[in-house]
């Protein structure tokens, strides 16, 4: 289903993609071949993986026909309540890079004072974890709420009624003559399970800033859930592990966030990849901060 009427936006070929980190993070990366992607429903947006129920209802005013119509396909694509995107006995985690180089917003949330942005090659560190790590999906992240809505109606008008061979009109019909219609039911099926890959891909326009691109897991049986202290709470993560023989990461290089501005800072880190191997320069964020 997921190549038939699913449309991720994935990373182009030679580009470079940015993770924000503190220096545990780096040191982590670097020693241990490992990132930590987070535990979905403990990010820092409240609203992650169900800001899509709010797009769905405030479009599907001006998309249907008529109420009867719009409270027929609502009724249907919510009936699990509050599984409708977090489904029962799933956990997802999320690993996020950024496409911005030197993000005052990114510095503030993950980098702070004493933090560090390291460049990947982008094909090439998809290529690692995906040789370790089974990626469930990898993406940009979509912000306007434009772009969301027209990914929304190409599903519901488009994708799905072309795999029935029907018309949108076709298969609210059967639904509206017979609630238990198979057709119809399958088709609102098809949508949720859609909507709920969609929705760990749609966040608020206020986060526009961050262009994230995410790297989203699926927990299985056996693997092993960690914590991390982060303000006096504790947050789930799982560590996505490269474990080629060739032990080098595709780095293109290092940033040093604004804040961090000792020199200390750079000649340490250029030190401590030139212990690993790595020829790779370190800069100083080009961003300047009073405070």
């Amino acid at each position: 289903m997921r190549n038939q009427i699913i449309h991720l936006k994935t990373i182009e070929r030679n580009t470079t993609l940015y993770h924000y980190t503190q220096i545990a993070g780096v040191q982590g990366i670097l020693d241990e071949k490992s990132f930590w992607a987070t535990k979905s429903d403990f990010l820092n947006d409240p609203r992650e993986f169900s800001y899509i129920i709010e797009v769905i209802q405030q479009m599907s005013g001006s998309v249907f026909k008529n109420k009867e119509w719009k409270e027929l396909f609502l009724k249907n694509i919510f009936k699990e309540g509050d599984h409708f995107v977090y489904e029962k006995n799933k956990e997802f985690f999320v690993l996020a890079f950024s496409t911005c180089s030197d993000s005052i917003t990114l510095w503030a949330e993950f980098g702070n004072e004493t933090g560090y942005n390291m460049a990947f090659d982008s094909e090439k560190i998809i290529k690692k974890i995906a040789k370790s790590n089974a990626i469930a999906y990898h993406g940009y992240v979509v912000y306007a709420l434009e772009e969301q809505r027209d990914y929304i109606l190409d599903l519901m008008q488009k994708k799905i009624p072309e795999s029935f061979g029907l018309s949108f009109a076709d298969i609210m019909n059967r639904g509206m003559t017979s609630e238990s219609d198979p057709v119809f039911q399958k088709a609102c099926r098809m949508f949720q399970k859609a909507a709920k890959i969609y929705a760990m891909f749609f966040k608020q326009e206020g986060f526009t800033e961050e262009r994230e691109y995410r790297f989203v897991f699926k927990k299985s049986e056996g693997m092993n859930v960690l914590f991390r202290e982060k303000e006096g709470f504790l947050i789930p993560y799982i560590k996505i592990t490269m474990l080629e023989s060739d032990n080098k990461l595709p780095i293109r290089g290092i940033t040093v966030a604004p804040k961090n501005d000792s020199d200390l800072a750079r000649k340490g880190m250029e030190y401590y990849l030139h212990r690993h191997g790595y020829q790779v320069p370190v800069e100083l964020s080009r961003i300047k901060l009073r405070y």
